[in-house]
């Protein structure tokens, strides 16, 4: 009797992780090391995807082991300072990600994850990831919340010092504006890969907005967020 007891407490176990695994969304790996600002800006990144529906795994600046990409579909890149997670995160890790994109996989960055995702961050020195064509630069200064027009629509979003996208080749679809029109989100592709990068924060959490004193007159912008991963996993 306890042998078959055991059996069936085995049989049990691993149908129930069978079930669990059918259940699990796809991967996404978020970084939270260096230069994530302690805002909570990965845990922003880190939950937004859950809402879309994505298993997320934070990674710290200095994983160099490449099989932590096996099976992930995006990497998230959070706000922050991009110059110090550039100059932090460790060579093996920026080579990785960078051929987990080029193979196939997506990327997706807000604010700092756009300024490093050019070849430069921002008119600084520091080498960026080069995953996307031409240059950023710092759009203002201060926390405001736009009202820019995504893909056709009229969205108010939280912005904090995140950059605009200059001399774009026509292979970069302009996917955001900010009022005066200049490119506030953009899209491509990087080899098999495709990356969308905003310098906007569709996956602010309502206290940093109640935090600075401005309202989001149309709520809740993660449905963006979700959009975004959805484009750059379709591969997947």
């Amino acid at each position: 009797m306890k042998n078959y007891l055991s059996f069936t407490f085995i049989v049990l176990v691993l149908i129930s992780s069978s079930a669990l695994s059918a259940f699990a969304g796809p991967k996404a790996l978020v970084y939270n090391g260096a230069g994530a600002c302690k805002d909570d800006c990965a845990k922003a990144a880190f939950d937004s995807a859950v809402q879309a529906g994505f298993d997320a795994v934070y990674v710290g600046d200095q994983e160099t082991d490449p099989t932590i990409f096996n099976g992930a579909s995006v990497w998230l890149q959070p706000g922050g300072y991009a110059g110090v997670a550039m100059n932090n995160m460790a060579p093996a890790l920026k080579k990785n990600l960078k051929n987990f994109i080029y193979n196939g996989g997506g990327y997706v960055g807000f604010c700092a994850g756009a300024f490093v995702a050019t070849s430069r961050v921002g008119t600084t020195r520091v080498q960026g990831l080069g995953i996307i064509s031409g240059s950023t630069k710092l759009y203002g200064k201060g926390i405001r919340m736009f009202k820019t027009l995504w893909q056709g629509s009229e969205r108010y979003l939280y912005w904090e010092g995140g950059p605009y996208f200059r001399n774009m080749p026509d292979t970069v679809e302009q996917t955001g504006a900010y009022p005066n029109g200049a490119n506030a989100a953009v899209r491509t592709t990087y080899g098999k890969g495709r990356v969308w990068v905003t310098g906007l924060h569709p996956e602010s959490p309502q206290w940093w907005k109640d935090e600075s004193g401005y309202a989001d007159v149309d709520g809740d912008d993660r449905d963006l967020v979700t959009r975004m991963l959805h484009w750059v996993t379709e591969a997947h």
